[in-house]
């Protein structure tokens, strides 16, 4: 596990020292006020907010940076949060306060979260549905990583993809956060992994987290270079968030009965799909979007796939902290720096998942 570093330390993780419920009239945060670029975010002081029933006020110490961020602020995500409102997804931190209803969850507990928004403050009222207990073995650092991203890539292998052991698995963007990710549950599934990756830094880093094989992301050479690793047969599963020309060949490098996972589209173009090739191959196209099931689909069903959801961040983070999957490889930016921090993952300069560290 690697772990990047910028103008200041990572804080140690451990139980909090703030008491169940400090009383701070405010705390700080990006705000959005209209919709627009990322770099018209302002940071404010905020207002502690009320809690619900079947909410969980939570000490943000770790926030996750993704690249729908810019889609959010900028309005043109499947879903728009009331202006003004703060963005950030992905959270780990510690329990202040708990509201009725909530019984899983208790002041001074490390937790990690996916949150609707709200994650870039140093505090967040959050549906405990979507809030999940950190093993003591898990650094906060590293846990803020995982609710969304490893959450995804996890349900997308197991519940759709239905990835199997000894299958060859197909990893595009590997060394994004999700990319990484697939690497490591594909790997830890047992299955082999292919990875694609724009630098040779980027394929070593994928290399280092599990994947068997690294390949550049050619879609005129792909095709030829995963059938050349797998005898001919291609891949049975592909994990795909970057779309355009790579998914195109992506079609060419799947086995008989393949499936490919449509996670995203990264890389700008949103491919059409040739439904004579899913005929002769007998290969099968998966949507895949987790929002539906930590209540961002078109009804909020957080409530009804929340065990399920529960059950597989469990299993994701005792992985981790016992050693059976590699942690993580997180970049940290203090909160002072979120405007650098959030550049680097629009530029797709990081390696793994950006942290901001806001305490």
């Amino acid at each position: 596990m690697q772990v990047l570093t910028h103008h200041s330390p990572i804080v140690l993780p451990g139980v909090a020292q703030r008491p169940a419920l400090d009383h701070r009239p405010a705390y700080d945060g990006l705000v959005c006020e209209q919709w627009g670029d990322w770099r018209e975010l302002k940071r404010q002081q905020l207002e502690r907010q009320p809690l619900q029933p079947g909410q969980v006020r939570l000490a943000v110490h770790y926030a996750g940076v993704g690249f729908a961020l810019k889609l959010i602020v900028a309005g043109q995500y499947q879903r728009k949060p009331p202006l003004p409102f703060t963005p950030g997804t992905e959270a780990s931190g510690v329990v202040l306060e708990v509201a009725e209803g909530v019984v899983h969850l208790v002041p001074g507990q490390r937790v990690a979260a996916a949150l609707d928004w709200g994650a870039f403050a140093q505090e967040a009222v959050v549906s405990a549905d979507t809030v999940y207990p950190v093993p003591d073995a898990l650094p906060l650092g590293q846990a803020a990583a995982l609710p969304i991203t490893y959450g995804t890539t996890g349900a997308a292998l197991e519940w759709r993809g239905r990835l199997q052991p000894g299958e060859v698995l197909l990893v595009h963007g590997a060394s994004g956060a999700l990319g990484m990710a697939a690497v490591q549950i594909g790997r830890s599934m047992g299955a082999t992994v292919i990875a694609t990756a724009s630098t040779e830094v980027k394929r070593n880093a994928a290399l280092a987290n599990g994947a068997h094989h690294v390949l550049p992301p050619d879609p005129q050479t792909l095709a030829a270079s995963v059938k050349a690793l797998t005898g001919g047969r291609g891949a049975d599963v592909v994990f795909d968030p970057v779309g355009g020309d790579l998914f195109d060949a992506s079609l060419r490098s799947t086995a008989a009965e393949g499936r490919i996972l449509c996670i995203g589209f990264a890389g700008g173009r949103i491919a059409q799909i040739p439904a004579n090739l899913l005929l002769v191959k007998n290969i099968a196209v998966i949507g895949f979007n987790y929002g539906l099931y930590i209540g961002w689909g078109l009804q909020d069903e957080r409530r009804r796939h929340a065990p399920a959801v529960q059950a597989l961040i469990t299993r994701l983070f005792d992985s981790v902290a016992s050693g059976h999957m590699p942690a993580p490889m997180t970049e940290h930016f203090p909160f002072d720096d979120w405007k650098v921090a959030i550049d680097t993952t629009m530029s797709r300069r990081s390696v793994g998942k950006v942290i901001l560290d806001m305490v």
